[in-house]
């Protein structure tokens, strides 16, 4: 009898609710609720997920991805301003899903990683976000493993650098409201995650092929200035020049090398001081990477800095300085007789 005027009662109150709320009252609470219930809900199934065994996560493999797939979904159908708690919602999801990555074995991570990546193709472009943050976060994880996946990411990565960069499109891939702010997160989750790739890399993963299919992409990231000037600086310094970086140790090629450096070479010609001065900071990294083996690339590197001593800005000449005696340092030698 309890149950039933209990449930009569909870009929009545939702009724209430529905129809005698505003709606300017009601939604923004009831994505609250949502959002705090899907915070706690994750934190259970999280504790959950530790404790079963493999065999059992086996069985229940496929319900828990279907769910998983609804959960992520959330930054796309709930979030289109709070950025701050989307992420961290969207975190809880991706923490929980770990949890359950991290049981599996190559071979049933395998479809799931696949079902995701379609996933990501569908639909709202938001996806798009949520995926390639898990992958900076699986690959954190996986390390060396989650490389053996990654050659499917090649294209995509090369494309997304493309379609988010400013100065080679008008039409950026997410324009809309805060479209700037999602690009940059994007690209940061991007960097970030081929960064990962590139430092766990222990079985040559760039072949000739794939190292084409990035290499102008992410140096011409240099000129993309999308977010604004001290967005622009953080992108390059954080995200950028690391990945470069470890770009070229992963390339560990002498043509490549060769490529690679004079492509930078020419960005310090680029006519904004900013991308100039970024092409410097990427010039460095290149070369305490690559130490003695930078020794090969030196001499066709020197004119560009010698016609950076006269630059108008000041800020790039003082860097040109800091270069050369960085290389000085790696190099063990003075370069003043290649002037």
């Amino acid at each position: 009898m309890g149950n039933q005027l209990l449930s009569v009662r909870l009929a009545s109150l939702r009724s209430t609710l529905a129809t005698q709320l505003s709606p300017r009252v009601l939604l923004p609470t009831l994505t609250k609720c949502y959002s705090n219930m899907l915070g706690a809900l994750m934190s259970v199934l999280k504790e959950h997920i530790a404790h079963m065994e493999k065999d059992q996560l086996n069985v229940h493999q496929s319900e828990l991805t279907s769910f998983f797939l609804t959960a992520l979904d959330f930054r796309a159908q709930h979030c289109q301003g709070d950025l701050e708690k989307t992420s961290q919602i969207e975190g809880c999801v991706i923490d929980c899903l770990i949890a359950m990555v991290m049981k599996l074995s190559e071979v049933t991570f395998r479809p799931l990683f696949f079902k995701l990546f379609d996933w990501s193709k569908a639909d709202s472009k938001e996806r798009l976000l949520t995926f390639y943050r898990l992958c900076d976060c699986v690959a954190e994880r996986l390390k060396g493993l989650f490389v053996l996946f990654a050659g499917n990411l090649v294209k995509p990565f090369s494309d997304l650098l493309q379609q988010t960069n400013s100065s080679k499109t008008d039409q950026l891939l997410l324009d809309s409201g805060v479209g700037v702010e999602k690009t940059s997160l994007l690209l940061q989750y991007v960097l970030d995650c081929l960064h990962k790739i590139f430092l766990y890399d222990t079985q040559h993963f760039l072949s000739k092929e794939r190292a084409d299919a990035l290499l102008s992409p992410l140096v011409d990231q240099v000129e993309n200035t999308v977010g604004g000037e001290q967005v622009y600086q953080q992108r390059v310094t954080r995200h950028l020049v690391p990945c470069v970086g470890q770009f070229s140790v992963a390339l560990a090629d002498d043509s490549l090398w060769k490529t690679l450096n004079y492509q930078i070479l020419l960005k310090t010609r680029h006519s904004d001081a900013k991308v100039r001065f970024s092409s410097l900071l990427m010039l460095m990294e290149l070369a305490s990477k690559l130490k003695e083996n930078y020794m090969v690339l030196l001499p066709e590197t020197i004119p560009f800095l010698a016609e950076l001593m006269e630059d108008e800005c000041e800020e790039v000449e003082q860097q040109v300085q800091k270069v050369i005696q960085e290389m000085e340092n790696i190099l063990g030698e003075p370069l003043q007789s290649y002037f």
